[in-house]
């Protein structure tokens, strides 16, 4: 009975959210239709690139397998993750750090025209910390970084989504 329940429940979720409007937020439309996109970062273990492509491929958006295919390349040159000491306690041990996620990317076209140049991302998170909960201290600052690095990939894709790919260099700001 209580499975009986639940599936209604999931099938009236299901059904409200797709009555709502609610869709994938991902894909720019910016690009014109049919052209290629390429992801490549400076650091080959770039968990933003991977997320991002994945991301814009779900979302609808040609990946090309090159950068010599691409119509237009998506260059990750630096991503950092910071932690700083924002309060002490009385004892002047930490009482809580300020996490910082960021990225430093550009956007160039096939001819090697710069639409975007060193653009910045950032996400800041306050994180309270007890030394005597080490542990899930740790835990907690591991899925704040998850949702920051997820944050950042929206905000990454909402400045390429603001792209003008018909811009000329003088109409462009970066």
């Amino acid at each position: 009975m209580k499975k009986n329940i639940r599936l209604f429940l999931l099938l009236i979720f299901a059904c409200a959210l797709t009555a709502c409007g609610w869709q994938l937020r991902g894909a720019p439309k910016n690009f014109p239709p049919g052209s290629t996109l390429y992801i490549t970062a400076e650091d080959p273990r770039s968990d933003i690139a991977e997320q991002l492509t994945r991301l814009l491929r779900n979302g609808g958006i040609p990946m090309a397998e090159s950068p010599q295919l691409a119509d237009y390349v998506l260059t990750i040159h630096q991503e950092t993750e910071q932690r700083r000491t924002v309060a002490v306690n009385a004892k002047g041990r930490v009482a809580e750090y300020e996490l910082i996620t960021s990225a430093l990317y550009s956007v160039a076209d096939r001819d090697g025209r710069i639409l975007l140049n060193n653009a910045e991302a950032d996400v800041y998170r306050a994180l309270e910390w007890d030394d005597s909960e080490t542990v899930s201290k740790g835990e907690e600052e591991l899925l704040l970084r998850a949702e920051m690095r997820r944050e950042l990939i929206s905000r990454m894709i909402d400045r390429l989504r603001r792209i003008d790919i018909g811009a000329t260099l003088e109409e462009r700001s970066y």
